[in-house]
């Protein structure tokens, strides 16, 4: 499978990201309902071209004008309304990959701070979501890196 890096999301299947943020609200929000401004934020029209829907809001280019679109939709957690579901051009079939932005690493935190320790147990909470999620949507099928690193390696070690 020798693929060549994509610069664009064309490709991105809509059905496809629809069932990445139906598995993404299920594990973010186990025990309640995300809030109204999140749904808002996953209603978009259909048949909508994907370059179209990914260049405006609600998504935002989470990568410098230089460089291969990274777009982000913020969705949150039960916990912390900041975690973003992001899209990118990868060398997959599909032409892309999902991931989850924790957008919880923050430099100069001072440990002594009276939050610093409830701010790393919301960090750790975070990143076991991320994991959920990602991992669910592996299981499931779509693009991550997880799938993209095993493929990689299987192709190569199948080369070898």
């Amino acid at each position: 499978m020798s693929l060549n890096p994509p610069s664009d999301l064309r490709g991105l299947n809509l059905d496809d990201l629809r069932r990445a943020v139906a598995i993404y609200l299920s594990l973010s929000y186990p025990s309640s309902e995300p809030s109204e401004a999140v749904r808002r934020r996953t209603d978009w029209p259909d048949g909508v071209d994907p370059v179209t829907l990914l260049s405006r809001s609600p998504f935002e280019r989470a990568s410098k004008a230089d460089s291969p679109p990274i777009h982000a939709l913020r969705l949150g957690n039960a916990r912390y309304p900041h975690m973003k579901l992001q899209i990118q051009p990868w060398p997959t079939q599909a032409g892309y990959m999902l991931s989850v932005n924790t957008h919880d690493q923050v430099l100069g935190l001072d440990p002594t701070a009276a939050d610093a320790e409830a701010f790393r147990v919301l960090q750790a909470e975070n990143a076991r979501i991320k994991e959920a999620i990602e991992v669910a949507w592996d299981e499931a099928g779509l693009p991550t890196f997880l799938r993209y690193l095993r493929d990689y390696l299987k192709d190569h070690s199948a080369s070898a």
